[in-house]
């Protein structure tokens, strides 16, 4: 019941309602981000176009710093059940998202080729999959909102993971100069931001459930309580992985038609594809133990988690450490 009464006070309430009841100090929260975008990417800007790749540097941390502010908002959001915060949040991560864009499309200028041949590249598009995901679920389930903060804090992570694998732009290495490398990489990517979202809402479950049945700090801040109903958490873990398991799927076998072009076989259990049939095999248990009232639940979120690692370990672990046929210098294949 809490959470219908949440959903209807966002339907109901217009943005113009909203911002009157921000305190007007509050009100140019965004202006401060939108110059700190701009002081980031101006010097650039002035010097185009030689300096593509710095440009693309730093539009990606002006985006950066736009999800940073847009965190805090969600978190005040979900702190206070104040809806002008859900709003300036919004007003934040919006143009958060539209300068990430402008990170990847000038570095696809850069590098003079589609811009997902690194873990850098990669897990900038990612981020902005798992942020456009994000804010495609609060426009269709306002309630989503209240993970906000997390959701903007794994993009966050996942951004500076990829600046610490930072690539200068470079000409692709002969594996990759193949049109597979949009078609499977980018289902991977697409499917991985997706997936990781769907962790989200697993991870809000899973601390909105112990919550319920041990006594513990959440218990005594009355945090827990804020989350939305774990049917609705349930439902959002769901609705992602639904969306997220049948690109998985396109791009694994996308992969290995790739594999045949380019090695003369569909499959070699290499570390990345056995690894990649792991994840798949995670989030199918998770589609059929959902369908099993006994397993849906607790069960479920677990096994949602467990898919994210295994992503993680998918698309990092295996490229960073292990060596194989996808190790191309911690590309991306």
């Amino acid at each position: 019941m809490a959470n219908a009464t949440i959903d209807e006070r966002v339907a109901g309430v217009s943005a113009a309602a909203l911002e009157r009841r921000l305190p007007p100090a509050w009100r140019l929260v965004p202006l401060l981000f939108y110059g700190l975008a701009f002081a980031l990417v101006r010097g650039d800007i002035a010097s185009l176009p030689g300096s593509v790749a710095d440009l693309s540097l730093h539009l990606y941390f002006a985006a950066m710093a736009c999800y940073v502010g847009g965190m805090f908002a969600y978190f005040a959001y979900f702190a206070y059940r104040n809806e002008a915060m859900r709003w300036l949040g919004i007003a934040i991560v919006v143009p958060g998202a539209l300068l990430h864009v402008g990170a990847i499309v000038s570095r696809g200028f850069a590098d003079g080729h589609y811009p997902l041949a690194n873990m850098y590249e990669y897990s900038s598009m990612l981020a902005l999959v798992a942020v456009t995901v994000f804010l495609l679920m609060t426009i269709r389930w306002p309630v989503a909102s209240l993970g906000g903060g997390v959701a903007l804090f794994v993009v966050v992570a996942l951004m500076g993971i990829g600046y610490g694998l930072y690539q200068s732009p470079e000409p692709l290495v002969p594996a990759l100069q193949s049109y597979w490398l949009k078609i499977h990489v980018t289902s991977m990517m697409a499917s991985s931001g997706v997936l990781v979202s769907s962790f989200v809402f697993a991870a809000l479950y899973l601390i909105k459930d112990r919550s319920a049945s041990v006594k513990s700090w959440l218990n005594g801040s009355a945090m827990a309580a804020r989350l939305p109903s774990l049917e609705t958490l349930d439902r959002l873990t769901f609705r992602a992985i639904l969306l997220g398991f049948p690109i998985w799927t396109f791009g694994t076998m996308a992969g290995a038609i790739w594999g045949e072009h380019a090695w003369g076989r569909w499959w070699g259990w290499d570390p990345k594809e056995t690894w990649a049939a792991i994840t798949w095999i995670v989030y199918a248990i998770y589609l059929h133990a959902h369908t099993l009232r006994a397993w849906r639940g607790r069960r479920t979120a677990l096994i949602a988690t467990v898919g994210f690692v295994s992503i993680m370990v998918t698309l990092y672990a295996v490229n960073l450490w292990i060596v194989g046929l996808h190790s191309y210098a911690r590309g991306a294949g």
